[in-house]
Order: structure tokens, then C-alpha cells, then sequence
């Protein structure tokens, strides 16, 4: 699991964090209250926060 934050400026793409940047609520409200004092909406700026789930499943090699 990680959370990607996202930043447009003007209704365009500006800037995303990678996926191995937050992967935790802690990191997340962390980075998230640095980011909306550095790109306030007043500005032009929107910021989205996408919380992103991935599943694995082992395989046995014999199986394939």
C-alpha cells in the first residue's frame, strides 16, 4: 500500500509523489501539511491524495 499526493496548478499536472515515498497514514500527514502550505489553493494549486492497494500472490514455480 502507499498514498500518492497530487498537484495541479491551474487544473493542469504540476507535480506527484512516487509510490515508494509514503507508505504510511503518519508519512502521509506529514508530507501533506508541508505541501498545502507550499502550494495553497489561492495560488492556483489542487492537491489530491490517492490511497493505493496492491495484493501478491505467491506461486509455486512447479505450476507453471
Amino acid at each position: 500500500m502507499f498514498y500518492e499526493i497530487n498537484i495541479a496548478l491551474n487544473g493542469r499536472h504540476f507535480f506527484a509523489t512516487a509510490e515508494r515515498s509514503i507508505t504510511d497514514r503518519a508519512t502521509l500527514k506529514k508530507v501533506y501539511s508541508v505541501l498545502s502550505l507550499k502550494f495553497p489553493k489561492d495560488e492556483g494549486y489542487e492537491i489530491t491524495v490517492t490511497q493505493n492497494m496492491r495484493t501478491a500472490k505467491d506461486i509455486d514455480p512447479e505450476t507453471i
